[in-house]
């Protein structure tokens, strides 16, 4: 299936499903794309001495309590001439096309909410592939020189407690990566580190909160 502006949306996004939320200029020849995702975390719904988080299940038949938690987002540099290409939507001009200003960011934004986003054409070569844009989530205890100077580690809940393992902090590395299997059902190898145990009631009364990666590679 062609890749169709506007054909998803955040707040309908089910597991394993993928949103091309955005274009978003920047101050080079670059735009940054803003990939989003709803990705199930093992870790957070691990039994703890025999128990397990209730909260979801009792709450099911209300979205805010998915399993899945808030999409996970992305945000990687990219040629717009190479986006351009790889999704073969006829009309789509990232180069001059239509931004509109984000009151809230202060940034020009083309909004595309495509679902499922697929590359159909290498830019490199102009060989046809087929291959699904995903987020890879990749944990880790090292984090860069901005993440620690930024304090950009994983908390529990907005402004709360950072949740540690091995009683170091937790940062993200993401990545934008390829899929060949177009399904929803395809395993992305994440990397989860396991949070350092804390009680019960601590585990249902919080929710963790990722400070989103923004790809800083920018030319």
């Amino acid at each position: 299936m062609a890749n169709q502006l506007n054909s998803g949306k955040l707040d309908t996004l089910k597991t394993g499903q993928t949103l091309l939320t955005k274009v978003i200029k920047t101050s080079t020849n670059k735009v940054q794309i803003e990939l989003a995702e709803r990705i199930n975390n093992p870790n957070a719904t691990s039994a703890i001495d025999g128990f397990t988080n209730a909260l979801g299940m009792m709450n099911s038949s209300d979205t805010r309590f998915s399993e899945g938690g808030k999409p996970r987002r992305h945000w990687a540099a990219a040629e717009p001439f190479d986006i351009e290409t790889m999704l073969g939507i006829e009309g789509l001009d990232l180069e001059n096309g239509i931004y509109t200003l984000n009151p809230e960011t202060g940034k020009e934004e083309m909004v595309l909410n495509i679902l499922n986003p697929v590359a159909y054409v290498d830019p490199s070569t102009g060989e046809e592939i087929k291959k699904r844009f995903r987020i890879r989530i990749i944990e880790t205890t090292e984090g860069s020189d901005y993440d620690v100077a930024n304090s950009r580690f994983k908390t529990r809940g907005k402004d709360g407690d950072p949740i540690l393992h091995n009683g170091n902090y937790i940062y993200n590395k993401n990545q934008v990566v390829f899929a060949d299997d177009l399904s929803d059902d395809v395993k992305v190898p994440h990397v989860f580190l396991a949070s350092d145990t804390v009680s019960v009631q601590s585990k249902v009364d919080s929710t963790e909160e990722v400070v989103e990666e923004m790809d800083l590679n920018m030319i």
